[in-house]
């Protein structure tokens, strides 16, 4: 023991003999990269006691731990005898092990971590190097000038070096449609007061606690929630058995009773607050005659310090429905601004990212909640229509929301930096009519939003730091734009549904309508109303040329041609399938119907013929922003052939493609940490009025429809198709 303690001492005693101060210098330029490092790191996690303390306590354990884990490092080389400066050597192998910790903790993925490991810790080398140089009393200060002037000249070289960022995709320029007086996102006539309800306790926000207009009930969530860290109630103050339910609550003035909207924010870092920033959609809707209310579930999302409570997507749900039940009480309660001015007929609640999932399990509350007596007197209620901005779509003990005669609307963005895959579309798939109902569902793909941008309080970074630094931004859309379209959509989806007003009806069908409304970005729209007639619905599991009713399909001088689940980036079931086609040249696919289809199987004579497609590119896993949009014309036999270019109704969509790293080169590493694919199928909807073949052809019958042939050109091309049917004039 004497001679290892002995051979201790004296490697430790020799740990700087290689360390000259050109070395010494040298790992001034390692503590930078790694104190950089620690920076990202530190704001990524805040404590809620602000950025100045997070600092403060967060770089002084950073200096002390680097020190100490340098010191050890360079104990272990000189143990080792490795003939190197070995303090500097150390500082790297830290800076690099700490770059690799923090960026791996924001779930970068193993292989973008250990880039950004080797840029920082190889930055912080070169810097070193260069301080080192300049510090070097035995180079000439001649040499140090012209290095100083060539690093000068290289810096200036690079403000005439070709941008290598992603350009700005294109928008489509379309400006016609409705008159631009009409746009629902103009003021209402309504006046409206603002308010709050809450436990009147709040420790951190005074509007939810002594200047709070209405005391609300808490509610004990204790059933949900199996681990309440202690952190997590001595931030707030309560645990899980006495959660507050508090809103922001925009009021029109009048005797209404009016219509009520409630909207709750996501998973955002619980020590910054997500409810204040729907307050743009409050006022504006408040103003058009919606009672709108912003939930506040911040006590329910993830924190750094207490994790998140489990059980959250159901806890969401739940806590949601209480919010419906305890406006319901002041309701019925004289002396309160809610007395006898709320229409229970007209119900809609919305969500953004995890609050878009809990508002539909809300509207299907008794998958879930049908044993909760706390829940009894909401089986009373109903809930006409769900919005949802960027959803998540998680299975919650193995099921799923499934939405049966409610309106249903999504808006997703394609730089969604947070949930990247379309999955409110697997929402839009569940929501199914029955025959006579004047619902509907719509979604609206918008191609340069991303995920935080609904949300006024959440900045424009979809992922916390220290990847939210790499996120793209170039092709983002700015914050003012993605809430001028929730506004649009939201308000016109409120307007139709509740209000009655079917002049925003087409809204919803082609984009185009909103076009003198909407801000300049490329849009991809769906739309399936309640009477909606199916001719074709595939199935990965069946054949691809036989249908029901007899109807069949056939493609000619395609170089594929099958069935296939629709897949997300991450290779997972969007919950739908399609028949892909594939050319080179030239191609069509024909479907046939027997000459006594539209007589025999629908309610009326055919009026619009209805599908939707997504062009895809033509390799999944790779880049090819050349892809070229696919030629389609549309040939429909009805005693007479008619045919049409697609082009005449609706543009068919390019391939959508995310960059999601502003560094191109980065790309591939950044998507393969969560982003996977850089496309996945987005569909778009079109509707072709049967009469406008008709006016082409006065022996063309909508009701003898006995042959509908898509043509495609300008290959090579490759779309899906995830179905077909029709509009009759009788039921619509």
């Amino acid at each position: 023991m004497k001679k290892l303690l002995h051979r201790l001492k004296l490697c430790i005693a020799q740990v700087p003999q290689n360390d000259t101060p050109f070395w010494r210098n040298v790992t001034c330029g390692l503590r930078l990269a790694a104190t950089a490092a620690a920076v990202l790191g530190i704001l990524g996690i805040p404590t809620g006691l602000g950025v100045g303390f997070d600092l403060a306590v967060g770089l002084s354990l950073h200096f002390l731990l680097f020190a100490l884990a340098t010191k050890a490092v360079a104990v272990l080389f000189s143990l080792l005898c490795l003939p190197i400066p070995r303090v500097c050597a150390a500082g790297f192998t830290v800076a690099a092990a700490l770059t690799y910790y923090v960026f791996a903790s924001a779930q970068s993925g193993i292989l973008f971590s250990f880039v950004m490991a080797a840029l920082f810790s190889l930055s912080g080398t070169a810097a070193g190097l260069l301080y080192a140089f300049f510090r070097a009393a035995e180079i000439r200060r001649s040499r140090k000038a012209a290095l100083l002037l060539l690093l000068l000249a290289a810096a200036s070289l690079l403000l005439f070096l070709p941008d290598s960022s992603p350009p700005a995709l294109p928008a489509d320029n379309f400006t016609g449609g409705a008159d631009a007086a009409l746009n629902p996102a103009n003021p209402g006539p309504y006046r409206f007061s603002y308010f709050t309800y809450g436990s009147g306790t709040d420790k951190h926000r005074p509007e939810f606690g002594k200047d709070v207009t209405l005391i609300s009930r808490t509610v004990d969530g204790s059933a949900y929630i199996a681990d309440w860290p202690r952190l997590r109630t001595l931030f707030w103050g309560f645990d899980e058995k006495a959660l507050p339910l508090n809103g922001r609550v925009w009021l029109p003035e009048g005797e209404g009773p009016f219509p009520l909207f409630l909207i709750v924010h996501g998973n955002h870092t619980m020590e910054e607050f997500s409810d204040t920033g729907y307050a743009y959609l409050g006022e504006l809707l408040a103003g058009r005659g919606f009672i709108t209310v912003s939930v506040d579930q911040n006590f329910l999302n993830y924190s750094s310090w207490s994790g998140i409570p489990d059980e959250n997507m159901k806890l969401r749900a739940w806590h949601l429905i209480h919010h419906l039940l305890q406006i319901e009480e002041f309701h019925q309660s004289e002396g309160n601004p809610f007395f006898g001015k709320v229409d229970w007929n007209n119900v809609a609640v919305a969500g953004h990212s995890r609050g878009g999932q809990a508002a539909a399990m809300a509207a299907d509350y008794q998958k879930w909640f049908a044993d909760d007596s706390t829940l009894a007197r909401f089986a009373s209620f109903h809930i006409k229509a769900v919005a949802a901005l960027a959803p998540t779509d998680s299975a919650v003990d193995g099921k799923k929301a499934f939405l049966r005669d409610i309106y249903y609307l999504v808006l997703h963005g394609s730089q969604d930096g947070d949930v990247n895959s379309f999955s409110g579309d697997r929402q839009y798939r569940r929501v199914t009519f029955s025959r006579g109902s004047e619902c509907f569902k719509a979604s609206l793909y918008i191609v340069g939003a991303n995920h935080s941008q609904f949300n006024t309080a959440w900045g424009r970074l979809d992922s916390s730091l220290p990847k939210g630094l790499l996120l793209n931004q170039k092709q983002t859309i700015p914050p003012a734009a993605q809430q001028e379209i929730a506004k649009i959509y939201l308000a016109a989806f409120l307007e139709t549904v509740l209000h009655g007003r079917q002049e925003y009806l087409p809204l919803f069908r082609d984009w185009r309508y909103g076009g003198k409304w909407l801000p300049q970005a490329r849009y991809l729209s769906h739309f399936t109303g309640s009477d909606y007639l199916p001719l074709l619905v595939f199935h990965s599991n069946a054949g691809k040329t036989d249908f029901t009713g007899g109807v069949t399909a056939t493609a000619e001088g395609t170089s594929y041609f099958e069935v296939e689940t629709v897949l997300d980036r991450r290779g997972n079931s969007r919950g739908r399938d399609g028949v892909v086609l594939a050319w080179e040249d030239k191609a069509c696919y024909t479907v046939s119907l027997p000459e006594t289809y539209c007589r025999q199987h629908l309610p009326g004579t055919p009026a619009v013929l209805s599908f939707s497609l997504a062009t895809l590119g033509l390799d999944r896993s790779g880049d090819k922003r050349g892809d070229s949009t696919p030629q389609i014309d549309v040939e429909i036999k009805a005693g007479a052939a008619v045919r049409l270019p697609l082009d005449s109704f609706l543009p068919v969509p390019p391939p959508v493609y995310t960059q999601y790293c502003k560094i191109s080169l980065l790309d591939p590493y950044f998507r393969n940490g969560k982003y996977k694919a850089a496309t996945e199928p987005i569909f778009q909807s079109f509707d072709l009025p049967l009469d406008t073949f008709a006016r082409l052809d006065s022996d063309f019958n909508p009701a003898d429809i006995s042959q509908i042939t898509l043509h495609f050109s300008g290959g090579p091309g490759k779309i899906m198709l995830d179905g077909m049917g029709f509009y009759c004039s009788e039921s619509r």
